[in-house]
């Protein structure tokens, strides 16, 4: 048989009272254990700052992974991301700030893991980690400098926190990854969104026109053709099938694409503007994030 402890003090089950001998007196008691408990307990309040929870979220190892662990920036990050900037490549840029910002991805701390994580996150989830390294490098405001509004075409300064960015979010990345997209004539498309791998593909060759960046990105996230008669073709590794499709279609996945990517909307801010009173768009760059702060 244990015995009962009360204030550091073991009791003999034999001395123990019996509650019911003194009703008032025991409910104070526990009145009074019931505080002291509660009090032991941190109360539950905002994530870290240097917690980013993916919108999407990661498939690792038949678990899904959303939670990423950023820092805040330094003098040493800073020269590295100027020399990323000298090289003219905008992903070159994007990917050494998320490999300087970034501390771990679920439980991947190593350096060399970490990368090979962010290289397999959505493209959208790499956007919130990008956001999650401002918020914790320069805080939660954003201005935006010599602002035109599209409306009234008066010039000014915009001010908005990183919580006025809308953000896309992801049920379930294990089933919403890939989609079938209906095409014109009957057709179909099956489709996986873009990565980081895809994302480094595209942007690796800064010649490339945007109509042929779309179609790299086509060749690697297009699984499979179905044409109206049921005959199925692959486009991984085959640029000309693409090429071959159609621009309507083109645009049709492309469009899917996009908008089932999860993450921030950085060109889908609202803000009303107090001059002309109209509620206009307004686009986040980079620039205003970083480089502008």
């Amino acid at each position: 048989m244990t015995s009962a402890t009360r204030t550091g003090r073991r009791i003999d089950p034999a001395e123990a009272k019996n509650p019911l001998d003194n009703p008032v007196e025991s409910n104070k008691e526990i009145d009074s254990l019931l505080k002291s408990t509660v009090s032991d307990y941190p109360t539950p309040g905002l994530p870290p700052d240097d917690l980013v929870v993916l919108p999407g979220g990661l498939v690792d190892s038949g678990m899904v992974v959303r939670n990423v662990v950023v820092r805040e920036l330094t003098g040493e990050d800073e020269e590295a991301l100027a020399r990323a900037v000298r090289g003219g490549n905008f992903f070159h840029y994007i990917d050494t700030l998320l490999e300087r910002g970034t501390v771990a991805i679920g439980n991947h701390r190593e350096q060399a893991d970490v990368r090979k994580q962010l290289k397999s996150l959505l493209v959208g989830d790499r956007d919130a980690v990008v956001l999650g390294i401002r918020r914790a490098t320069y805080g939660d405001d954003i201005e935006i400098k010599d602002w035109i509004c599209p409306s009234c075409g008066e010039e000014s300064n915009i001010s908005m926190t990183v919580e006025d960015i809308p953000v896309g979010e992801m049920d379930d990345p294990v089933t919403e990854n890939t989609f079938t997209v209906k095409l014109r004539r009957g057709r179909s498309a099956r489709v996986r969104l873009a990565n980081g791998y895809d994302q480094a593909a595209v942007f690796e060759n800064l010649k490339l026109s945007q109509a042929e960046r779309d179609t790299l990105l086509l060749s690697r996230c297009v699984l499979v053709l179905t044409e109206s008669d049921g005959s199925e073709r692959t486009l991984a590794g085959f640029p000309s099938v693409a090429r071959g499709m159609s621009m309507p279609d083109r645009k049709t996945i492309l469009k899917e694409m996009y908008e089932r990517q999860p993450g921030p909307r950085f060109n889908d801010v609202k803000h009303t503007h107090g001059a002309c009173g109209k509620e206009v768009n307004i686009a986040v760059n980079i620039d205003s994030l970083f480089l502008d702060a």
